[in-house]
């Protein structure tokens, strides 16, 4: 049996790992060719700029399986990123990336490493492979870009530009593609153009030539998400500037070479930080609300509100706050801890519950301020005092970590507690419409701000760039208009405007696949080997998710009339809009979900090529 995997990102090496697994087991002989440009793929390629940091801390990233895993696969165990970091990993740099090697001195389990060098830890991955194959199975990995793969009378015919292979089996990994500019975009592009001013669409910061900026000029950035905080270290600490502390200070040294940076987005603020890490690498709490019973009773149903799942899902946060509110702010012993726990729990999170423990009024959790903080700026202040206020704000709840510090703590907990979320998302608990509007356009966006931004440093950073001048922060509803220039402001506050020759969006690129620029996913899309996911509306429009639609079970490409495309699988990003979170890393001891679809894939693979 001939696998091609096109990509050779954490998907692909993993589903790499997990066909060698099975295929031992089983005794299957199989070639497997793994195609990319670049090994690891691009993202983590271990040549780019060593600022740019990965966003989980290194004990909590690994490629390997362990006794948590429950799809029933073998478990082939190994080091996580910091064990292989601090073992074999300085060895491997010396001889595959010298550049890297001051990176070993520094390694932090509870800190964040570069991107370049959680690539190397890949690179390393892929060469245990190679090491450790069976004769029978035969792994080569092939440095080029797939533009085309075609449906034969038996199975697939890869092609690159120079050369084409047969294939029974082909999974997409692609991770994150190019994509064609969206109108405003375009017309933001042309407007730049023809009045000879700077624009670049949304890209990977490492992909960007920062070099066409000017220096000590206005400087238009869009987005304020994970993006932003890499473009912001290229443009600040990449072109010679210095972060000191001063009695206990961040301040930034300028070089004199940065731009004078005015960025903002819709909600007008920055991703929260993740909180100081406290936890040990396998450590997740347990759900209260969101039980097993209580799920068991949905799946029995087989539909659940959203209403009531993100109710439950808000009281598993506030719990989490009020706990280490009394603990850590109130000093309450524990057995007072353990009985406000209880009466929460029994009262269904009843905000009588924190009155009962006499918890300030000024303390109670409030939803609308973690979904915009703009609610609580006071009208003497301005929108930067206000937002600087916050940073800080925000920075000293993270540096309180996240087992002990109340807010940082009750964050943590939308990235424990992703599971149940999955298992209600796989088995279609949700309404068409409760899908479309409550998950994907509501709690995704607010999800990815409270729980998946920067590492704490970039928002100490950050700061210390607003007071130096360097950076102002526009505040809600960043809106871009054109004149000779590029003008920016927010709605707001629309009597503050800024004027700039030059404008950046400090964002990735959809992954949308009707917004492809791949030459491979548009030639299957042109051959309708692969069609975008939609969810069908009730009363509206089908909803286009962004998804290459595939049978969610197998991930196996669907047709257009539904039908899957034997042979032809899809993992990872293109599928997020069908799956969630498909670009977060695996975790150890946690039986991790991309692990555990990797190993599901390849026992798929396996069982369709011995029923041939």
């Amino acid at each position: 049996m001939q696998i091609v995997i096109i990509g050779a990102g954490p998907r692909g090496l993993s589903l790499c790992e997990r066909l060698i697994a099975h295929g031992k087991k089983q005794q299957m002989a199989s070639s497997i060719l793994l195609i990319d440009p670049y090994l690891p793929g691009a993202v983590w390629r271990t040549g780019q700029n060593q600022d740019l940091l990965i966003n989980s801390v290194t004990s909590q990233v690994t490629l390997f399986t362990d006794d948590t895993l429950t799809s029933g696969g073998p478990v082939v165990k190994g080091p996580t990123l910091y064990e292989w970091a601090i073992t074999s990993g300085k060895a491997f740099a010396q001889q595959h990336a010298p550049w890297l090697l001051a990176s070993f001195d520094t390694i932090d389990p509870d800190g964040h490493c570069s991107r370049a060098l959680y690539g190397l830890y890949q690179q390393w991955f892929y060469h245990q492979l190679a090491k450790h194959c069976p004769s029978f199975i035969e792994l080569t990995y092939v440095q080029a870009e797939v533009l085309s793969v075609t449906k034969e009378t038996a199975g697939y015919c890869v092609k690159t530009a120079d050369n084409a292979w047969p294939a029974d089996q082909v999974v997409l990994a692609t991770g994150h593609s190019a994509a064609r500019l969206s109108v405003l975009e375009a017309e933001l592009a042309a407007f730049a153009q023809q009045n000879q001013l700077f624009y670049t669409p949304p890209a990977n910061a490492a992909d960007v030539d920062f070099t066409k900026v000017a220096a000590q000029k206005p400087l238009i950035l869009r987005g304020l998400g994970l993006a932003f905080f890499d473009y912001v270290t290229l443009l600040t600490t990449g072109r010679g500037g210095q972060f000191l502390e001063v009695n206990g200070q961040y301040r930034y040294r300028p070089s004199g070479q940065e731009p004078l940076i005015i960025a903002g987005s819709h909600r007008g603020v920055p991703y929260h930080p993740r909180g100081k890490n406290q936890k040990r690498p396998t450590q997740q709490r347990q759900p209260h609300f969101l039980t097993e019973h209580r799920i068991a009773a949905w799946l029995n149903n087989k539909q659940a509100a959203a209403e009531i799942v993100f109710y439950y899902l808000a009281k598993e946060v506030e719990l989490v706050y009020y706990q280490q509110y009394l603990s850590t702010v109130m000093h309450r012993a524990s057995a007072e801890v353990h009985a406000f726990t209880d009466a929460f729990i029994q009262q269904d999170g009843q905000l009588s519950v924190v009155h009962d423990f006499a918890i300030p009024t000024t303390a109670e959790w409030d939803w609308s301020f973690f979904k915009q903080p703009f609610t609580k700026k006071s009208s003497e202040q301005s929108p930067q005092d206000f937002l600087l206020d916050y940073l800080k704000w925000d920075l000293e709840e993270a540096s309180l970590g996240n087992l002990s510090g109340p807010v940082s703590s009750a964050l943590e907990v939308l990235k424990d507690l992703r599971e149940p979320l999955r298992v209600i998302l796989a088995n279609h608990l949700l309404s068409s419409q409760d899908l479309k509007e409550l998950f994907w356009q509501s709690f995704v966006p607010l999800n990815s701000f409270l729980s998946i931004g920067p590492p704490l440093q970039r928002t100490r950073e950050l700061i210390a760039l607003i007071e130096a001048g360097i950076v102002t922060l526009l505040g809600p509803e960043m809106t871009v208009e054109t004149s000779d220039v590029f003008v920016t402001y927010s709605k707001q506050f629309p009597e503050k405007r800024f004027r700039a020759t030059q404008m950046m969006e400090a964002r990735i690129p959809t992954t949308a696949v009707e917004a492809t620029a791949n030459p491979l996913i548009s030639n299957l899309l042109t051959q309708r080997l692969i069609h975008p996911h939609l969810l069908h509306m009730h009363d509206t429009a089908d909803f286009h998710t962004g998804a290459i639609a595939i049978d969610p079970l197998t991930n196996l490409c669907l047709d257009q009339q539904g039908r899957p495309q034997e042979g032809l699988y899809c993992f990872g990003i293109p599928t997020e809009g069908i799956h969630w979170l498909t670009a977060a890393t695996a975790q150890p001891g946690t039986d991790a979900w991309n692990l555990r679809q990797a190993d599901q894939m390849a026992a798929h693979i396996y069982m369709n090529d011995h029923l041939k």
